[in-house]
């Protein structure tokens, strides 16, 4: 297989591939609406995003065996890249037992991933900001003095507008380096409510995951969630006509979208095959959307309901 080229971004002395594998699909068999495979050959990617130089990943230490893996792969060679994600007991936690259990699930990440430091530790449940304050940040300016890692960063979830609102305070530490938020072209929630510019203005990496909406992008209609089905069915097809009309796919389309906005740095993409990260890679290589299609895009999906960006509304 021939490799592509890797568009790289490089920040404050720190350069990354704009694609950041995201290992979800190692150690959870069924992540993804659209995956087909289970369970993925994690050895086959990692050594395809090697070969090709890809040089950063995105795990968290609630994906399974995903460390572990990439932990076996990279042992002895020049550790990469690696943000992993960590998350509390929230209903169970006080705020005596929350540096202990932020310290050992720490060390268990970078023991797994067999590394001396760790890349990127991210906050994986924004709630932690809103439960404990900045003791979450004091914490993590210790692990950062004592070694353990090298920055910090945040994950938002399902709801990020109103995580958003009650973080933002929190997350201007210079601690929180790095910031990965869902964004494609049906969910533009941290565009609209000024975050986007609000983390780009302070400085932080911006990640962005759910570039394909889980691959809900790529579902035949009849083969979307109950929950969604009727008018879900209709914005699929409004989002294949409209890349039809502009003479390009529907992964192209989205990705070109995201890719573009001009504070997107890096773009978290899973994988089931190395065929689907050449493919992706082409994608990332493929031109420039024009302004016209932007703001067709724009138009079209102006005011998307949550229960059709929020995975876990689909089954509900």
């Amino acid at each position: 297989m021939i490799g592509t080229a890797v568009p790289y971004i490089e920040r404050n002395g720190l350069k990354l591939s704009r694609y950041m594998l995201g290992t979800a699909q190692l150690g959870l068999g069924s992540y993804g609406i659209n995956n087909r495979l289970g369970t993925v050959d994690g050895s086959a990617l990692l050594e395809y995003c090697e070969h090709t130089g890809i040089n950063c990943y995105d795990t968290a230490h609630e994906y399974g065996d995903a460390e572990l893996k990439l932990g076996r792969f990279f042992i002895g060679k020049q550790p990469p890249f690696i943000a992993s994600k960590l998350k509390v007991d929230l209903h169970h936690t006080s705020e005596l037992e929350l540096e202990r259990q932020m310290v050992q699930t720490t060390e268990r990440i970078i023991c797994r991933l067999k590394v001396d430091s760790l890349s990127a530790l991210m906050i994986h449940d924004p709630v932690m900001l809103q439960v404990y304050g900045d003791k979450v940040n004091r914490i993590l300016h210790k692990l950062q003095k004592e070694g353990f890692i090298q920055r910090a960063g945040i994950s938002f979830g399902a709801d990020p507008v109103e995580q958003y609102a009650y973080s933002a305070g929190l997350v201007q530490d210079d601690i929180f380096d790095m910031v990965q938020l869902p964004l494609n072209l049906f969910d533009r929630r941290m565009v609209h409510c000024g975050a986007l510019d609000d983390f780009t203005s302070r400085g932080k990496w911006i990640v962005v995951r759910s570039v394909f909406l889980q691959g809900l992008f790529f579902l035949e209609k009849d083969a979307l969630p109950e929950a969604i089905q009727a008018d879900g069915s209709i914005l699929l097809e409004t989002l294949h006509r409209l890349a039809l009309e502009e003479g390009i796919s529907v992964a192209e389309l989205a990705m070109s979208y995201v890719r573009d906005l001009e504070n997107v740095h890096c773009l978290v993409i899973g994988a089931e095959t190395p065929e689907q990260i050449q493919h992706n890679l082409e994608l990332l290589n493929r031109p420039a959307l024009s302004e016209r299609t932007r703001e067709r895009v724009e138009q079209a999906f102006a005011d998307i309901p949550r229960q059709f960006v929020d995975p876990t509304q689909w089954n509900k």
